[in-house]
Formats: structure tokens, sequence, C-alpha cells
């Protein structure tokens, strides 16, 4: 802005449309001068701005989406505190958190050289200067905050213990050092007593149970339960109902702890909070022993002995009507249709009768025996047979006919439930969903196998086995969203799983119950992606744009809050390390502190061995719990620039590229706000500049990277694509300029000469296609000399290489006949001479001899075929001058044979002759190229294979969609952990 009015004025626009921010000014404590050869970008963090726990009214309705329909999910910010907040006029500072080499590049006082005037409203535009007021407005939007520079945080500040409703970091990670006009981190400076968290008493149960629950209250299942368990204990209810409500807006769906949660009032006798209970939770929750509670708390308020007026009969054959309508297609409900049709049987009329009540009270029993022989459950037989004595005790002519039409319903049903029973053979059906384990780590085999099996279990139902789908539409869709809500209860926390179920639902005109999936799923996974994408999406494409600025912008709103939520979940995540490494340190300070404490005094050469071995493994600890730290904000860090960049490329869709400052700011404003806010990589800046070059703002998206190449100094993976933008453009001069100066930078530290590999390899092929042979040679020397291990070889082809091809590597088939000779498999037979087999000497070939008695008379045979089979027999002992001249032979044979071979043992016995003339018609081994089989391993294979009693057991392709399943269990206390419990 031009001058101070201006900006004031640009200030408040901002604070209109985005309630997130009080000032423009602020919003980090890090002040860094790129510019500086004293800061040294590795060592630095950026602290979150974390601004998701800073409301006003505006972001309590706007920032979040929020759902009716699951209880006490959210609670509403009152008007005090938010005034409170807004006096206090808090914004967290920002803890020295690892980005790509620069903590937050955002803060550099360093600004664009050119800024512009603001124009004239009442000036006509030119076309031809479009590009540069572009430009020069997105500058202003990344250099306004950097030229108004910011205060560095005292150390008073530093000092003084965070507070909770900012989200704060702990001090440990604060502790800066003030050095000219920058704030670098002191990695020296010792964790402030003020970070060491105050130390709970042993026996404060409660106190500790709810540091725990604060720590991670998505995981910590059991500190959850403990808590509740410990106030019912004490007899404080008031404590417990609390509690129970902020547990229920963490896990919605437990329908265990809602049972637990009713019976709790029961005991207590405030019938009016079970009610409230059961209106709260029914329509949300379609489990079996829920709406058991549910019915049996009906049927004891309303007592049929005593009620002369039908009216507490009529209320309870409503509610079976109703909980029959949402989970009689339940697998596990069998129960529920026995007990109702006991209830009919029980009721007014005689079977059998002739009087109008007994004719209803017949059709009723029909009319439920029908809808409950067609639902695969455990009790389908027994419904069975209870419903053809039924009917063959009334008229066995019209039995058998009733019988006859519901025959096929029934069978199909039996089949079924076997069939889905299979399925779901090891399924655990819980509702006390827990967080996915890590890949790797302990209980992430047992969970995924969990999720298949639910996938299976779905994917059943959408098969269609019950041939509902032609006749019946609407309970074929009925029972898969069924099936998608039970495997939910388990799944909660798994987003995939939530976007399949919102996605059949869209695929199937169930557009209410897919939106309701996405929020639900969105609620319980804040920190998704995946659903925080599809929820966006879905509101872009179910709302559309007015001529109206008020239009536009209201629609942005609505766009923005799935991102919002998104956005703010992931700096809290940053935020949430950021403590949690200051707690870790600080809780191994105390250790190392005590230890020294209580050290014996002894002999000094131990006392100073045992001294250094502590500190030694106290670095360990140090040094391991930082570099974990890293990795996750540094995940959190690319996850949270590429939400910010889904939100730009959205807002340009919904708004266009608009003005910051504007009622409409479009996808610049965006980027302004991802600026503030801080911990973005380069990748943000990256897509704007792509956007700002695509929608025709060239000069806008060369200031960009400008501006990116000043922020992200160190940043490889920007030099990379601003180099790869310029010759994109066909800017070569400039490329190579941005080359050279980015290779420079990297190769004159050891450090930091990796990242100037992918840099030489991209401008490498870059070169070999348009530059002259000497520079090519030169650019390889280059490499070389910066990068001596690699091969040479490897360079030379890169020249050549293209995409999937490289010439280089082909190898012509020049003689197929001697190249392409099959490969020998290893023959099965044992040979019968190894020592030959190892020896580079051939074996000696014995010339076959006549038998002396008799010569073969082959030519008597008129074919090979009609010849006799000779069977090889022992030698007959000869006498006289035939066994002389056999013996001579042998022993001529011997004395040629080598040194080696003249040991040997004597040959084999002879084959019986069925083997030898069935290894005369058979090929030879050396014929046989395929693999051999080994009867070990076939035995092996056919003992320890599973075989399936259904082909819906066989493992699902990648092919096929997939989808979850479900199997009631009898309900099991929590024991901490992922275990299922049989």
């Amino acid at each position: 802005m031009a001058d101070a009015e201006a900006e004031a004025a640009f200030f408040e626009s901002m604070n209109e449309t985005n309630g997130d921010y009080e000032a423009a000014d602020g919003d980090s404590e890090l002040q860094i001068d790129s510019s500086s050869d004293e800061y040294d970008p590795a060592q630095e963090y950026a602290e979150p701005n974390d601004l998701s726990n800073t409301f006003s009214p505006t972001d309590a309705s706007n920032s979040h989406v929020q759902s009716s329909s699951v209880p006490f999910a959210q609670a509403n910010l009152t008007a005090d505190t938010a005034d409170a907040l807004q006096e206090e006029n808090t914004i967290p500072d920002q803890a020295e958190l690892p980005q790509r080499e620069l903590s937050d590049p955002m803060a550099s006082n360093e600004s664009f050289p050119l800024t512009t005037e603001d124009p004239d409203p009442t000036e006509e535009l030119d076309a031809t200067k479009v590009d540069d007021e572009a430009a020069a407005e997105l500058d202003d939007s990344l250099g306004e905050i950097d030229s108004k520079g910011e205060e560095p945080v005292s150390q008073d500040i530093l000092d003084t213990p965070p507070k909770p409703v900012t989200s704060k970091p702990p001090n440990s990670l604060a502790a800066i050092q003030t050095n000219g006009t920058r704030t670098v981190r002191k990695d020296s400076l010792t964790t402030p007593s003020s970070a060491v968290p105050k130390a709970r008493l042993p026996h404060d149960k409660i106190g500790l149970l709810e540091d725990r629950i604060k720590d991670d209250p998505r995981g910590d299942m059991d500190a959850w339960l403990s808590l509740i368990t410990e106030h019912r204990k004490r007899g404080k209810l008031e404590e417990a109902r609390k509690v129970y409500e902020r547990f229920f807006g963490v896990f919605p769906w437990a329908a265990e702890q809602w049972i637990a949660y009713a019976q709790m009032e029961n005991d207590a006798g405030n019938r009016n909070a079970v009610e409230v209970i059961f209106n709260n939770t029914l329509m949300h929750i379609p489990h079996v022993q829920l709406w058991s509670t549910y019915l049996d708390h009906i049927r004891r308020h309303h007592n049929v002995m005593t009620d002369s007026s039908g009216q507490a009969r009529q209320i309870i054959t409503q509610a079976y009507d109703f909980a029959l309508k949402v989970i009689g297609i339940d697998k596990e409900s069998g129960r529920i249709w026995q007990d109702y049709i006991e209830f009919i049987r029980s009721g007014p009329g005689v079977i059998g009768g002739s009087a109008w009540k007994d004719q209803q009270k017949m059709d009723d029993l029909r009319k439920t025996y029908k809808a409950a022989i067609c639902v695969p459950t455990q009790s389908v037989e027994s419904l069975w047979r209870e419903y053809n004595a039924f009917e063959m005790g009334l008229n066995k002519t019209l039995g058998r006919k009733f019988l006859q039409e519901q025959s096929p319903s029934y069978m199909t049903a039996r089949a079924s439930y076997t069939e889905l029973q299979n399925i779901t053979r090891d399924l655990r059906r819980v509702t006390l969903p827990v967080l996915p384990p890590a890949l790797g780590f302990d209980g992430e085999a047992e969970y995924m196998q969990q999720v298949e099996i639910w996938r299976r279990w779905i994917l059943w139902e959408k098969e269609d086995p019950l041939v509902l789908k032609e006749e019946n539409p609407q309970e074929y869709k009925s029972r898969i969203v069924f099936a998608y809500k039970q495997a939910l209860m388990a799944l909660r926390f798994r987003p995939e799983m939530w976007f399949d179920a919102a996605q059949f639902c869209f695929e199937n005109s169930l557009d209410d119950e897919g939106n309701d999936f996405l929020k639900q799923g969105h609620i319980a996974n804040p920190e998704s992606c995946l659903l925080a994408f599809k929820l966006g999406e879905r509101i872009e494409l179910t709302t559309t744009n007015n001529e109206t600025t008020e239009s536009i912008q209201r629609r942005g709103e609505e766009v923005r809050k799935p991102y919002d939520k998104l956005i703010d979940a992931l700096y809290e995540m940053i935020s949430k390390a950021a403590a949690r490494e200051g707690r870790e340190l600080a809780r191994i300070e105390a250790q190392t502190a005590n230890a020294n404490g209580n050290a014996v005094d002894g002999e000094e050469d131990e006392d100073s061995e045992r001294e250094k071995q502590a500190t030694e493994r106290k670095e360990r600890l140090v040094e391991g719990i930082k570099n974990m730290t890293m990795m996750q904000i540094r995940l959190h860090q690319k996850t949270l620039s590429h939400a910010w960049i889904a939100l730009i490329r959205a807002f340009r869709r919904v708004q266009g590229k608009g003005k910051i400052g504007a009622p409409v700011g479009g996808s610049r404003q965006l980027l302004f706000d991802a600026k503030k806010r801080g911990h973005i990589l380069s990748d943000v800046i990256v897509a704007a500049a792509w956007i700002e070059y695509h929608t025709g703002e060239h000069e806008a998206a060369r200031r960009l990277f400008e501006r990116g190449a000043k922020l992200y100094p160190e940043d490889e993976v920007f030099a990379l694509a601003y180099v790869k933008h310029l010759v994109s453009i066909n800017d070569l001069t400039n490329a190579r300029v941005v080359f050279e100066t980015t290779v420079g930078r990297f190769t004159s530290k050891p450090e930091t000469k990796a990242k100037a590999k992918s840099l030489y390899a991209y401008f490498h092929t870059f070169e070999s296609q348009i530059s002259d042979l000497s520079q090519i040679i030169k650019l390889e020397k280059r490499i070389k000399d910066t990068f001596p291990e690699d091969p040479q070889l490897s360079s030379f082809q890169a020249r050549f290489a293209h995409e999937a091809f490289d010439p280089t590597a082909v190898r012509p088939m020049i003689s197929p006949a001697t190249q392409m000779r099959p490969k020998m498999m290893q023959s099965v037979e044992e040979p019968a001479l190894p020592s030959i087999q190892n020896s580079p000497v051939p074996p000696p070939f014995v010339q076959p001899v006549a038998s002396p008695k008799r010569a073969l008379p082959v030519e008597d045979y008129e074919s090979e075929m009609n010849r006799p089979r000779k069977l090889a027999r022992g030698e007959s002992p000869l006498k006289g001058a035939a066994g002389r001249r056999m013996d001579q032979q042998r022993r001529n044979q011997q004395a040629s044979l080598p040194e080696g071979l003249k040991n040997l043992p004597p040959p084999p016995p002879p084959l019986p002759r069925d083997i030898v003339f069935l290894l005369s018609i058979i090929p030879k081994a050396s014929t046989y190229h395929v693999t051999r089989l080994k009867p070990e391993a076939m035995v092996r294979l056919l003992r320890d294979t599973h075989i399936p009693s259904s082909v819906h057991q066989l493992p699902i392709t990648p092919q096929q969609v997939q989808q979850p399943y479900y199997q009631p269990a009898t309900p099991v206390p929590y024991q901490g952990g992922y275990s299922y419990h049989r």
C-alpha cells in the first residue's frame, strides 16, 4: 500500500476476509535475515503460528464443519471467551521447527525491489498493463509483511509459562538469542524450569488420567474409561456425566459406552436422562445391543399387565416396528425378531379363532414371520420351524401354499447366513475404535486383517446374494449402507472407509447419506487430506455462483470450511510435536539431574566414568528425540503445504485470482494467508506461480519465482522447479544463471553438496539436447569433479536416454540359436558320479562289447520298435578263455582311467524290467525345461493350505471393488492398546 491509510484499510479488509487474523504483522517471532553470513538455516526451527485455538465469533461459525447428527461432538465457544481472546490479542509465537533448510522463510525482511502505487479507480485499464499490475499486486502480497519487519520476542515473554488457550509449545523450544535483525536458535541454552511440567502426586488418579487424556484424546482409550470408572466409584455422577459428554465428543458411535451411560442414569432413577440418551443415539448408531436396551426400557416403563386401555401395548408395538426397520437386517437381530413374535403371541386374541381380534393377531404373526425368515440371522432356521408349525396348525392346505411361496426366500436367507458367517468368522465387532497402528509396528497386521474382513462383508453385500437389486433396490442399498456404518464403528479413524461409503452413496443417488458420511468422517479425522479434499469438492460441485459479489464470497466461505479445518488441524499437530519434544527433553533433563543428585560418593575415577556414560546416554536420547520430531514436523509441513495448494486451486476455480484485501480475494488472498501463517514449503510458491503463468499473468509468475528464490535459497526442490520454468519459457540465459548460482551455493559447503545432484542431472539432460559437445563434456567433467564416486558411464548414457528407453543399453540379438538357448534346469536325478561332475576331465567312454557266448542278431528284426527289450543282468562267472578275455578287457579299461577315477565304487544294481521299459520310452531329462516337482514341497503345501468353503473367502484382487464387514461379539471391557478379544 502506498500510505498508512491505505495500509490500514488493507488490513481491515484482511480481517473481514479471514477471521483467523487480528493483525497483519507480528505473526512470527523469528526474524531471519537470509543475507547474513552467520545464519545457518540448518540449525533453525520454525514454531507453528498456530491459530487453531484462537477463535473469534466468525471462526466458531465458519471455520469448522458442524454436524447436528453427532451428540456432544462440538462445543460452541462463548462470546466471553472470544472477547477475552481478542483483548489479549494473543497470537501464538513460532516454535523452532524444521523446514527445508529454512525455519520460516516467509519471515524474511527482504522485500520486492518493485513496488506499485494504488491504481486510480477512475482510470481505464489498459490491456498491456494487466501483467504488470497483477505482478505488482502479488509482489505486495509477498513483500508487505517483510517490509514492515517483525519485532523479536523478548526474553521476558519467553520465560513466561505458556497459556493453555494458545497451545504454545514449551519454552525449551523457544530458547532464542537475539542477533541484530534476526533471532536464531541457541541450542546450548538449558531448558528453563518453567518448561518442566508440574508433577502430580501419585495418589491423584483423576489428575493423572486427565493429563493422559489431554495429551492423547483419541489414542488413550484406557484413560477415558478409567476416569469414568473412577468418578462412578467415588459416587461423583455429575463429574462422570461431564466426562461422558467429552468422551462422546471424540467417540460418538461408541455404542457400548452409550449403554453404560444409560445404565448409570437408569440406576440413578433419572428416566428423563435415559430418554435423552436414546433420542440422541438411536437414529445414528444402528447397534443391536443399544436397540435391545431401548426396547427393554420401553417394556419396563409400559406394563401391559396393568394397562387396561391397551396404550402400553401399542407403544411397545410401535417401538418394535421402529427398531426392526433400523436394525432388523443385522445378522445378529434374530433374538429381537423372536421377542417381537412372542410379544404378538401374548396379545389379546386366540390363534385360529374367528373373532376380528383373532384374525388381526394371525395377520400380524404371518406378516412378522414372512419378514423375519427373509433376513439372514442366527435364528432363521428356528423362525422357519415356528412359521411352519403356525401355518400348518391353522390350515394345512393354505399352510402348504404359504410355505411353498416363502420357501425360496427362506432357503436364500439360510444359505446367505452360512456364507456370511464364513466370511466374518474372525471379525471382531467393536464400537471402541483405535487409531491405525503405524506400518510395521505392533498391531498393524491384526488391524489390516480386520479391515480386509470388513471389506469382504461389504463386497459380499454388493454382490447381492439375497437377490434384492432388481426386486427391491432400496432394500439392497440400505443393507450396503448398514454394513458401512457397522464397519465405521470399528474403523472410525480410517479415512478410506469413510470415503468409500460416501462414494457409494453418491453413485446410487443417496446424496444426503453421502454428505453425512463425509461430514462425520471429517469430524473424526480432521487431519485427513482425503476427506477434506473430497468434502470441499462436494461443496464446490453442489453450489453455484450468481453474478453478485455476495454470492461469490459466500460460496468461497463454504468451500473453504473443510480446508480451514484441515489446515488448523495440521498446524495444531506441528504445535503438539514441538510441545512433545519440549516435554521429553525436560523429562530427560530432570532424570539426569536426579541421577546426579542421587550419586553415591566414591572413587573419583568411578564417578568420572559413570558421569561420562550418563552424559553419552543423555546425548543419544536427546538426539533421537530431536530427529524424530524433525521428521514428524517435516511431514506435517509437506502435508500442510499441499493443503494450501489445494485450497488455492479451489479458490481460483470459485473466485478467480481475485485481489488481496478485496471481498473476493481469490487465489491471491489465499497465498497471502498461507504466507502469514507460515510453515509452508516452496511448493506453495511454485504452484501459485504456475497458476499465474497458465492463466496469462506471465510477469506475475516471474516475480513469484524471483521472490521464492530469495525466500528459499537453500531449497533444491524450488531451484529445480525454477530452472525448469525458465527452460519451458525459453529463457535459457536466466536458466543458466540460476543454475550456476544455485549449484555454486550448494557445492561451496560439504553438507549441502548433495543437493546439487538433481540440478546437475536435469541440466546435463537439457544441455545434451541443445548444446555443443564441448559444453556437454565440460559439464560432465564438473559433475565428475563434484561427485567422483558416481560412474562416468551413467553420465554418458544419460545423454542419449529418453524417459523409458536407453539405446545405449540395448543388446541386439545377433544369433538366436546361440544367444537364446533354453536355460538348463537342475535335474532331480542324483548324480551317480559326483566326483566326475566336479572334475574337468570328461568320463571315459566305455565301448560296448558283445556277449562272448552269442552275438546280438539285430538284423533279424524289421525295425527298432519290434526289437525285444534287452535287460541288463549281472556278470556271469565265465571260465576258460572267454573269462580270461573279459577280465583282460576290464583291466585295460581300468588302466586307461585317470588316477582319481580308478578307485570308484561299484555301479548300482540293475533296475527292474518295467522301470527300464518306462525310461526307454519317455524323453530324456535334458529335454524337460519347466519347473520340476518337489514332492516334499507339494505335501507341505497341501497340508498347510486353507481351502475356503466359499468363493467369497478368496482374497480380493485389486480389480475388485473393496469395501467392509461385521459380526457382533459380546462386548469386552477395553484392555488398552490394540487388541481383539475372542
